[in-house]
């Protein structure tokens, strides 16, 4: 079983795109399967940059990995163009990123992904946000 956290950026749509404007936006989301799907959630946005992290559902320890990852991909990529897609693989995970300017440095990527991977809890294959119940000694407390 896999997991998955992404961050998609869209860019803005105005009133000559048909729809009524919006404004730029980020979109968070984790998921968790066989071969967990990665949802467009405003089709009617582009997607101006992402950064998708892939690893085992029974990781120990995601946020670790999440880092790991950020600053391999970096460090391997140098200075990227917009537009460009990274791609880095590691032995426990692997990482998509689709960078612009205001997205492009690992701060800036690193930081709702780490979000996302403190509050990862899975549980029978459910992505849950809270951890397990407290052994009875501390739920008395």
């Amino acid at each position: 079983m896999q997991c998955v956290l992404y961050v998609h950026n869209h860019g803005e749509r105005s009133a000559t795109d048909g729809g009524t404007p919006r404004a730029p936006g980020r979109v968070c989301g984790m998921a968790v399967g066989e071969d967990p799907t990665v949802w467009h959630w405003d089709p009617e946005r582009a997607i101006t940059s992402f950064a998708e992290f892939r690893c085992d559902s029974d990781v120990e320890d995601p946020a670790t990995l999440v880092q790991l990852a950020v600053g391999k991909a970096f460090a391997r990529a140098g200075a990227v163009a917009a537009g460009r897609t990274i791609e880095f693989r590691g032995r426990q995970c692997s990482l998509r990123l689709g960078l612009e300017p205001g997205f492009d440095d690992p701060r800036r990527v690193l930081e709702p992904l780490l979000q996302l991977a403190r509050g990862l809890r899975i549980r029978d294959g459910r992505v849950v946000s809270a951890p397990g119940p407290a052994p009875l000694d501390e739920a008395r407390a």
